[in-house]
């Protein structure tokens, strides 16, 4: 636990010392101006150049602690090597001293120009470093969105009671008390939704928020235009269709005036709002209209807040659908390369188990066994990685074959680094690192097609190709994928069984290196998988892990 600490402390010290040095650069790019009026040039250089030094140390940095997170840590070593070729390969580190160099010089126009090229390089690497989090900010934006789904889903059904309520006569204190709880809810859940999204902001969205928030209040204020008109409304109640007209303007109205200028087409998620907010204003003017015993207003205005808030829950499931789709390619991506990872050391065990195999028993010594339990080492590792896949895995949740493929892989490299360590080095510690082996080729090829599929899928969304759209969580893999994997499963353990039926029924007990002893044990194991096969395969059929 100690050593995760250090290690978040480590990462958060990095990103302090980036965030730093490009507010340090911010501060010389913007002094430049004063400095070429005045005869601050060589204060200015030796800020510069102290900035310089401190990336240098920066730099050694992340390639020390990249050295130090390699065993216990390879994903977040492999992250740190990339940053520190980043930077090297956009050259941040002579920029930054050749803008000391100019500002020495006095060549300030010069000193700018780097500055800003060293500081767009280190936000790009700032960026690249705390991608390390994207998976766990994934997680949690899917699960606030699908709490916000939740409540938006509960608040429509709530609304579609009181309507029918309404239509079906019952008393209109009644309802109108409904109508105002409902809105009341309603008007809170979208206030908690507002708070929840204005930390993560940029300040370019937080402006067009202020200036959207100060738009949509602007009903409840004296509109010009409704000013000019003749007849005001502070006497007499006026027609419904009167009423009605400011307010249900003044969304489009919204819309003409945001698309008139020249920001970007709103977010999903502001659209998702601003449906929202509608739906509120629908649910007052509902208030209004049973407070005027109008039914039939009240009924119009009450389904229109419905539509309004199933716009808003499309728009949100539409966001869903995007970060689970990103999440997906992010794990596919990552388990495909820890796969790999696994692989090119299996294949490098077994090829020396191979060689080592090729001395005769009587001429194996002291070395011999050294050099076994250096391999059991080695296979030991495996482990390890197939420990980690099986925690992301497991956290993924929605795949059945590749959690019980991985798990096979683990209990084979235990054993076969506890036959390694007993300089078992015989046919069937090599059938299973074999084994093994195919089983991480056939993964992988499984997730290569998976990418591929998305991939393909992706293009005909692009194209405006239909697609199905389906409430339930996509899954990381297509039951097709692990239907597959699952039959390739009964194949290895049907081979297998052969394998090891042939070492039983054999009768030249004289040459023969396998040991019966060791055979009858992983029989047993053998008819525990493929009862676990049985198991994940009527999983997968009754759809128990969706």
């Amino acid at each position: 636990m100690t050593r995760i600490i250090h290690q978040s402390a480590k990462t958060a010290v990095i990103l302090c010392l980036l965030v730093s040095s490009s507010w340090f650069l911010a501060i010389d790019a913007v002094g430049q101006d004063d400095a070429s009026a005045g005869n601050s040039g060589p204060d200015l250089a030796a800020r510069q150049t102290a900035v310089a030094a401190r990336y240098a140390k920066l730099e050694e940095l992340l390639l020390r602690l990249a050295d130090v997170e390699a065993r216990e840590n390879p994903q977040r070593a492999a992250l740190l090597k990339r940053v520190a070729r980043q930077s090297r390969q956009k050259f941040v580190l002579e920029k930054l001293r050749g803008a000391g160099t100019s500002l020495a010089e006095g060549q300030f126009a010069a000193a700018i120009g780097q500055q800003k090229d060293a500081t767009d390089e280190l936000k790009a690497i700032l960026k690249l470093l705390m991608s390390e989090d994207r998976s766990t900010r994934i997680r949690d934006e899917k699960k606030r969105i699908a709490e916000l789904i939740k409540q938006l889903r509960l608040t429509e059904r709530n609304e579609r009671s009181v309507r029918a309520r309404t239509e079906n006569g019952v008393e209109i204190e009644e309802v109108q008390q409904q109508q105002q709880q409902v809105t009341e809810k309603a008007y809170k859940l979208n206030a908690d939704w507002k708070s929840a999204n204005e930390p993560p902001l940029s300040e370019d969205s937080k402006s067009e928020d202020s200036e959207s928030n100060n738009a949509e209040s602007k009903p409840s204020e004296p509109d010009p235009s409704e000013t000019k008109s003749p007849s005001p409304d502070s006497n007499e109640p006026k027609d419904a269709s009167q009423s009605e007209k400011p307010s249900q303007e003044s969304p489009s109205s919204k819309a003409s005036d945001s698309s008139s200028g020249n920001r970007p087409p709103p977010s999903p998620q502001e659209q998702a709002r601003r449906q929202m907010e509608s739906a509120i204003e629908r649910m007052r003017q509902a208030e209004q209209s049973l407070d005027k015993n109008k039914r039939s207003e009240a009924t119009q205005q009450q389904r229109e807040a419905e539509e309004k808030l199933r716009n808003a829950i499309d728009q949100l499931e539409k966001i869903l659908r995007q970060l689970r789709e990103e999440e997906i390619e992010r794990e596919l991506a990552k388990l495909e390369a820890r796969l790999r990872r696994m692989a090119k050391m299996q294949s490098d065990v077994l090829d020396q188990t191979t060689q080592l195999a090729q001395t005769p028993s009587s001429q194996r010594t002291r070395a011999t066994l050294l050099k076994a339990g250096d391999l059991a080492f080695e296979e030991q590792k495996i482990t390890l990685e197939a420990d980690r896949a099986m925690l992301v895995l497991k956290g993924e949740g929605s795949s059945v074959a590749f959690p019980e493929v991985i798990s096979q892989v683990r209990d084979d490299t235990r054993r076969v680094a506890t036959r390694l360590g007993q300089a078992k080095i015989d046919g069937i510690t090599q059938g299973i690192q074999s084994d093994v082996l195919a089983a991480l080729e056939e993964m992988i090829a499984a997730l290569q097609k998976a990418q591929r599929d998305r991939e393909k899928k992706k293009q005909q969304a692009q194209q405006g190709q239909p697609q199905s759209s389906g409430q339930r969580e996509e899954p990381l893999v297509e039951s097709i994928a692990e239907l597959k994997l699952i039959r390739t499963m009964q194949k290895r353990i049907q081979g297998t069984t052969k394998r090891y039926g042939e070492i039983l029924d054999s009768d030249d007990s004289a040459d023969r290196a396998e040991d019966p002893g060791d055979v009858l044990p992983l029989l047993q194991d053998l008819s525990l998988r493929q009862d676990r096969l049985y198991r994940i395969t009527r999983d997968l059929v009754t759809k128990r892990n969706k």
